[in-house]
Parts: C-alpha cells; structure tokens; sequence
C-alpha cells in the first residue's frame, strides 16, 4: 500500500471546527475567561428566518479527485429532491479489484458546519480508502437548523440504502456490499450510532448489504450534566448552541439523540449485540470529551457489545483528521478490529 500523503495545500485550510475546539481548550486554561458570543465564535450568522448563513471564506470546499493521488473520487446525487449527495472514494491499483470493503462514512462539524467536501476531510477520506483497501462512500447529509435532527440520520441510512442498489458503477464492479462498516468523526460518530440503532430493524430490507460494525471517532454525546470536565463555561455555551440549532424545537438536551445512556441505553443495543456488529471505539485524553465518551464505552461493555476502545494520550478533538500520524494509527486500528473482512 502507498505510503500516506497530506497535501500542504490542505493546511492552509485545516478544518474550522478543529480549530474552534483547539481554542476553546484554550480558554479554559485562562484564569477570567471572557463571554463568548457562539456565533461568532463558529463563524456563522444567524438569519431571521431561522436559517445560518455559512460564508465560504470559513468553510471552503473542493471538488472531487484533486487531494490524492492515492484514490479516485466522484459526486454523485443521493437523493434530488432532498439534494443530499455522496463522495465515493476508489483506491487506485496496478490491477482491478472487484471485492472492496465499503466504508459508508459520515462527517462532522456539529450537525451545524463542515462538509465531506472541505479539503483536510477529503484529505483524510482520500487516505482512508487508500490505507483501508475500501471503497468509501462519504454522506453529504442536510445540516442543521435548516434541516434539523433526525434529518442527517434519514440521509446516511438513505446511503446504505443507496449502496445496498448498487446503482452506482464504483460500487457495484468494484465493492462487496456485504462487508460494510459505518464510521463517522465527532458528531458523524454520534451520527454512525444512532444509524447504527436503526439500521439493526432493517437487517432484511438492506440485504445483500450486510454490516459488519461500527466506527465511532471521539463521537459527539452527552447527556443529563455537562459533557465536559474541567473546562471553561464558554464550551458549554458553544455546545448548547450546536445542539440546540440542531435538535428538534422544543427537545431537550437530555434525549435519546444526544444520549446514548437516556432511559437505560435503546433496546436495539440487544440487537446490535445479537447480529454481532463489532464497535471500534477511538479517542485521547486530551479531547474535552472524553469523559462522556469513556462513559458510553464503558456502557457499551455493560451492554454486552462486541466493543473495542483505542484511547491514547494527550492530542486533541478532531486530531485523527488533523494529525496524518494519529489518522494512521487509526486505520491500523480499524484494520485490525475488522480483520475479517478487510483482507488487503
């Protein structure tokens, strides 16, 4: 496999949220800390029709097959009349495969911002397919509040969906529908699990798609008290406000969506367990969620999940997007919790 290349064009973009979070762990270190006005602070401006505006000058994008030259890479619509699409990802081999693991992946940027399309993501896409020997299919979903809370779920289940047709020509010539992994980073992890929950009532109406597992990177989840330890009041503000643009009217924090563990964990966590989805569990201490996300873990192992966690020191949210030495030990990682059905 061909070593893994960052492009130094894609630092001069280095993801927005990741540098939101990176400075609010900063804040917290200081002794007074000033009110923070979230907006601002997130880039985006509130209208008054409920809607944000995004100004591209924060949130720039690029188009397919330029990141790598490691992978190919194409647009293709999801559903037109909701406009979600997807970015496929084909590594690129001296000799045709035909049997590809298919990675169906789902961004982060609190439900709120971002796009599988800013250039560290495709970056990061680009290298996963390469580095996992996997045809990936990555889910521009609806943000919120325009679209609110379950929409960005009802998009990536609509991609298995989409897989499962094998419509597109990548995906049926060159991937294995039945060795599929839902992995997602920050509040695409929060996505992949709650997908995840549905998609374990759906067994039957998705096959010959059968999923193997779920990969869940530093996910976004909370719950009855703070997400975070030990920081500033100026992230919980931040928070409150990604959640509170992306919930449904009226919902509160505490709720099935945010909170794996609300009213004793789903009953679908017995099915996830029955059909023997394995659950790979990344993270590192110095993400200011990881509490939250060691307590669901731990949750998890109660629940009698087929779970595997990888914490590792120090580092920060978003560093396995941000960091090409963190990302690779993340695909080993995933490599080897999904052994069986990542063979190249």
């Amino acid at each position: 496999m061909a070593s893994m290349k960052f492009p130094t064009k894609c630092l001069l973009f280095f993801p927005l949220i990741l540098t939101i979070l990176a400075s609010l762990q900063n804040y917290s270190s200081q002794a007074q800390t000033p009110t923070l006005n979230p907006y601002d602070f997130l880039h985006i401006i509130p209208n008054p029709d409920g809607s944000i505006t995004r100004p591209k000058e924060f949130f720039p994008t690029v188009p397919p097959n330029t990141s790598s030259p490691l992978t190919f890479s194409k647009d293709v619509p999801l559903n037109p009349n909701k406009k979600p699409w997807v970015r496929v990802y084909l590594p690129k081999y001296s000799k045709p495969v035909n049997d590809l693991p298919i990675v169906v992946f789902a961004h982060g940027g609190g439900f709120v911002v971002q796009s599988t399309a800013s250039p560290p993501l495709d970056s990061f896409l680009s290298n996963t397919a390469s580095q996992l020997a996997a045809l990936v299919v990555s889910v521009e979903f609806r943000l919120a509040p325009e679209h609110r809370l379950p929409a960005a779920y009802d998009d990536v289940l609509e991609a298995l969906f989409w897989v499962k047709e094998k419509k597109d020509e990548w995906v049926s010539k060159y991937g294995d529908v039945s060795r599929c992994v839902i992995m997602g980073e920050s509040s695409g992890g929060n996505i992949v699990y709650n997908v995840g929950l549905r998609a374990s009532d759906l067994v039957r109406e998705l096959e010959p798609l059968i999923i193997r597992g779920l990969v869940l990177i530093q996910p976004f989840f909370g719950g009855v008290n703070p997400i975070t330890t030990g920081v500033a009041g100026n992230l919980e503000i931040v928070f409150d406000l990604l959640w509170n643009l992306s919930l449904p009217l009226g919902a509160p924090l505490n709720n099935p969506y945010f909170n794996p563990m609300f009213g004793g964990g789903s009953s679908n966590l017995e099915k996830i367990k029955n059909l023997g989805w394995r659950v790979a569990f990344a993270g590192c201490d110095g993400d200011f969620m990881i509490d939250r996300q060691v307590e669901v873990f731990k949750f998890f192992k109660k629940r009698k999940l087929d779970v595997v966690g990888d914490f590792c020191k120090g580092y920060y949210h978003g560093v396995f997007i941000g960091d090409p030495t963190q990302a690779q030990k993340l695909y080993d990682f995933v490599r080897n919790v999904f052994s069986s059905y990542m063979r190249y």
